[in-house]
């Protein structure tokens, strides 16, 4: 079986020279510098502390400035959540697999976990079934995770079920860690939103969305297509009609906008992706994206 994680690396180096290589590990680094994961105390306020870390609770009992200390720890937890349910195993804008798309994400970001030596785990799932890699820091745990992605992300799959996913993690992970969430759900109800929001104010969340074909695109309008979930086809006469592509574009960027609205409400940085050659540039602006929000 071919490595993933080779693929991954090879199209990391294909697709950026040594310069935006350099940026993606800073960027990388900078997500935990100057911070750990694990709280510990609290200690009285000093000249210099983040005013973030300020305990306000602890601060108006005792009437002093009280400051929440973290245990310095050198290795960091990633939490890879990736809906492995049918809809991922559909097309993507660039023609190529939204599979295909969720593992260069989820390779990108283990890869320099793994090189900065941080430990990885995944969470993933759909309608019907749940699985759990627990974190590790090897190049063969990240292969196994890239290999279960690939693997289970079928057409023949069972229906996405992200809330069940996003339950679990909830109900599982008591540690304090960061979460990074791969799927192409972008219609969130008020159970999803209550357990992001549960999960951000747990723990550090990222959200990737890889995003959906345009049915009416002129790419597409001669070629058959059908949707995964139903499987209803879609036909060439209807695709065609002159009102269909102004229409679908309404509705996706009204859907990006409502999900957008939320998981900014909720303090939640992400990006859409649409094809493996703009995963890693777009990994760095969400890791960017991400630095800064945390200021």
């Amino acid at each position: 079986m071919a490595s993933l994680l080779v693929k991954v690396r090879r199209k990391m180096s294909i697709a950026a020279h040594r310069r935006v290589r350099t940026v993606l590990e800073g960027e990388y680094g900078s997500v935990f510098k100057g911070r750990s994961m694990d709280f510990d105390d609290l200690r009285e306020y000093v000249a210099g502390d983040d005013v973030k870390d300020i305990e306000w609770r602890a601060t108006a009992r005792s009437g002093q400035v009280r400051i929440k200390r973290y245990v310095a720890i050198r290795k960091h937890n990633i939490m890879l959540v990736v809906d492995t349910g049918r809809s991922m195993a559909a097309t993507a804008p660039s023609g190529e697999c939204k599979r295909d798309i969720a593992v260069m994400a989820a390779g990108v970001i283990a890869s320099v976990a793994e090189k900065h030596q941080d430990l990885v785990g995944l969470t993933a799932g759909n309608s019907e079934f749940l699985y759990h890699l627990p974190l590790k820091g090897s190049r063969m745990h990240v292969e196994r995770i890239l290999q279960y992605i690939n693997i289970h992300t079928t057409l023949d799959a069972p229906p996405s079920d992200l809330t069940r996913i996003l339950d679990y993690v909830r109900r599982t992970n008591r540690r304090r860690m960061l979460l990074v969430v791969i799927s192409d759900n972008l219609q969130f109800g008020a159970t999803q939103e209550r357990l992001l929001r549960r999960l951000a104010a747990q723990h550090e969340l990222l959200f990737i969305a890889i995003e959906d074909l345009d049915p009416s695109a002129d790419n597409w309008k001669d070629r058959s297509l059908y949707d995964v979930d139903q499987p209803v086809s879609l036909p060439t006469f209807v695709r065609r009609q002159a009102t269909v592509d102004p229409a679908y574009q309404t509705l996706v960027k009204t859907e990006w906008r409502q999900a957008n609205r939320v998981l900014e409400h909720i303090r939640v940085s992400s990006i859409r992706i649409d094809s493996e050659d703009k995963a890693l540039s777009q990994i760095i602006r969400l890791l960017e994206k991400f630095k800064h929000a945390r200021r």
